[in-house]
């Protein structure tokens, strides 16, 4: 009877790997978000992620009201974007209610579209914010993703830049010619999201805060080095903000020449360091083209 447990728990086993390569996921790479009344740059940062590599979009409205469906409209149209509208559930965002407005707002959100939206229709996804980009070091991030194939999961590293003063010059401009590193905004513990490119099939759930994935068999992600990837995370963006448009001293140094210690030290006490690397730069030409600016 033990013998053909076994055979009939290998033949099971088969007959699964053999459906799951006959079924492939229908998507490579996915990209949650959450967004509210980002009308102005869903289209930039759409178009720069499928230049990057990113196949399929997930995108939880939370109360716009700005005209964002008319930039949406051609990517739903596409199949490119999945749109779920997502009120909040105990009340809008604020600095008093983060924390239950975290658990019960973006947390269902990011649990419905793990469970229920991409669950068996993508291989990676990952939760991001419309302020922040991939940045990969070749320029397609699938061929990043190869690489990391045995992992459940890619924890990665960010860099915050002031997006204010580029987006205060009059003309049509991108996202990402904001060049200069910044210390990140202090903020809420509970905005601290944990970004993570992951595989749903792997993935039990979740722990808050901060919001890490937790993995079947206890699996354990990598983190992989800034020089292979990293998010590029731009503040300030809209007009309002503390430090919006405001100058500062920008130090014009190469940061590729300094320790991660001294590049620290340099932010904290107040200066911006200029990004010399500049590797979301390799997708600009294309991008400009996508959205219809002068180059």
């Amino acid at each position: 009877m033990l013998l053909l447990a076994i055979l009939l728990m290998t033949l099971s086993n088969r007959t699964y790997a053999d459906q799951q390569s006959k079924n492939p996921t229908r998507y490579k790479l996915s990209i949650c978000a959450v967004f509210k009344n980002e009308e102005r740059y869903l289209k930039e940062w759409i178009e720069y992620h499928l230049l990057a590599g990113v196949d399929h979009f997930y995108l939880y409205n939370n109360g716009s009201t700005d005209r964002f469906s008319g930039v949406l409209r051609p990517y739903i149209r596409a199949g490119i974007v999945t749109f779920v509208q997502w009120p909040d559930n105990l009340g809008p965002l604020n600095e008093n209610n983060m924390f239950m407005w975290s658990l019960s707002t973006l947390v269902s959100a990011y649990e419905n579209a793990l469970k229920f939206k991409a669950l068996n229709k993508t291989q990676w996804m990952v939760f991001l914010d419309v302020d922040e980009f991939l940045v990969p070091s070749e320029k397609n991030l699938k061929n990043l993703l190869e690489k990391y194939e045995k992992f459940p999961g890619i924890t990665i590293s960010a860099k915050s830049f002031d997006a204010s003063s580029t987006l205060s010059v009059p003309g049509r401009r991108l996202m990402i010619e904001t060049v200069e590193l910044v210390k990140p905004t202090p903020g809420h513990p509970h905005k601290r999201v944990a970004k993570t490119i992951f595989k749903p099939a792997l993935c039990s759930g979740f722990t808050w805060p901060p919001y890490k994935c937790l993995f079947k068999d206890d699996e354990q992600p990598i983190e992989v080095p800034k020089s292979e990837l990293c998010i590029n995370h731009y503040e300030n963006r809209f007009k309002g903000n503390l430090l919006h448009g405001k100058s500062k001293d920008v130090l014009h140094v190469d940061n590729r020449m300094l320790t991660q210690e001294e590049s620290s030290h340099l932010l904290e006490i107040g200066y911006e360091i200029e990004d010399q690397e500049k590797a979301i730069f390799r997708f600009m030409p294309d991008l400009l083209k996508k959205m219809g600016y002068p180059q």
